[in-house]
């Protein structure tokens, strides 16, 4: 029994699971700080990648310095976040002063559904919109979105320092290296994540943009309110895999269904939006991304809810980037590569640096 306990495989296997718990308090206890450094990474790195498409624009053959493409990238960015935030905040205060409608037209279905089929047993109407009350969900999500940009300060500096700090990467990784070969490995790493991070995101934007753009369609032809937010939250939640199309899908569903006197607007937008996320997320997605992450779905479930339960949303957002970077690092080392595989989809995995 004791050389059972003092067996070294079982001894590096609880030094694991104490490490894992440690690191996963540590990430959740300081969400604060390190939520909005992980969205100024993200943040750093779509303005480089930006820069890097401006880089390629040719006109007459000539092509914008350095200086001008970081500052076309950074209007860009600031013009796409503006405009999310005008949709935001006109639309939460709209939705708002709208709910009292919407919870009384709420109010009149139930009575006529309880008048109509009797039943007796369930809570009166007027019971469970008691638990029920637009006014409040609405003004705690305009709540959770000033959160986000009370944090915007501190992501700002964050960005700031990573910009001043990025001319000295490349000379601090060849320090460290110490050799060319652990150079080449080192750089061949960094342009593993790059090129799968970027496919990920590119391709995601994409077909979220793709289903908000159709679905918007849809919901402005059958009239319902608002129509603009719901397809920027469509935009943003396709982005959580598996349940963010099912989220996004019913929260505008919903509305129609309070703020219309008959069912065909719910019809029309449940079977179209949800045609549309199925056609897009079950066809032309897995066609784009091929074989490019070869991350396998019951990982990204698993992934989704971990970091869902450590960060919330943001984590959500961020958990297929994170476990594509761990997955190129863990197949870069001998001792690892094994998690790399059990990880992966097929069993297959690209060739290491």
């Amino acid at each position: 029994m004791k050389d059972y306990f003092t067996h070294p495989r079982l001894l590096v296997a609880a030094l694991w699971l104490v490490i894992i718990y440690i690191v996963g308090y540590l990430l959740y206890i300081a969400q604060s700080l390190i939520i909005p450094f992980v969205l100024a990474v993200f943040l750093w790195y779509l303005v480089n990648t930006l820069a890097g498409i401006f880089g390629r624009v040719r006109v007459a053959g000539w092509s914008p310095p350095r200086w001008v493409q970081y500052l076309f990238s950074g209007a860009t960015l600031l013009l796409a976040v503006n405009l999310v935030i005008n949709i935001i905040t006109s639309s939460v205060g709209e939705l708002v002063q709208a709910a009292p409608t919407y919870q009384a037209n709420l109010n009149r279905m139930l009575e006529q559904l309880q008048a109509r089929y009797d039943f007796v047993e369930i809570p009166a109407a007027s019971q469970l919109l008691n638990e029920l009350n637009f006014g409040s969900l609405l003004r705690g999500l305009a709540a959770s979105f000033g959160n986000l940009i009370g944090n915007v300060g501190l992501i700002a500096v964050y960005m700031l320092f990573l910009f001043l700090e990025q001319r000295y990467i490349a000379s601090k990784i060849t320090a460290v290296s110490g050799n060319k070969a652990a150079l080449q490995r080192i750089r061949t790493v960094f342009s593993q994540i790059d090129h799968d991070v970027r496919t990920y995101v590119g391709i995601k934007t994409f077909v979220s943009a793709l289903t908000s753009v159709a679905a918007w369609i849809i919901m402005s032809l059958v009239g319902l309110d608002f129509a603009a937010f719901w397809a920027l939250l469509i935009f943003v939640l396709n982005f959580i895999p598996n349940i963010g199309s099912l989220i996004a899908t019913s929260l505008p569903s919903l509305l129609a269904l309070v703020q219309f006197d008959t069912l065909t607007p719910f019809l029309v937008i449940v079977l179209g939006v949800g045609a549309i996320q199925m056609l897009v997320g079950n066809v032309l997605e897995p066609n784009l991304m091929g074989k490019s992450l070869n991350v396998s779905p019951l990982v990204i479930i698993l992934s989704l809810v971990i970091w869902g339960v450590l960060w919330g949303i943001p984590g959500m957002f961020l958990c297929v980037p994170i476990t594509v970077v761990v997955m190129i690092i863990l197949n870069n080392f001998d001792n690892t590569r094994w998690l790399a595989l059990l990880l992966s989809q097929d069993g297959r995995l690209k060739d290491r640096a």
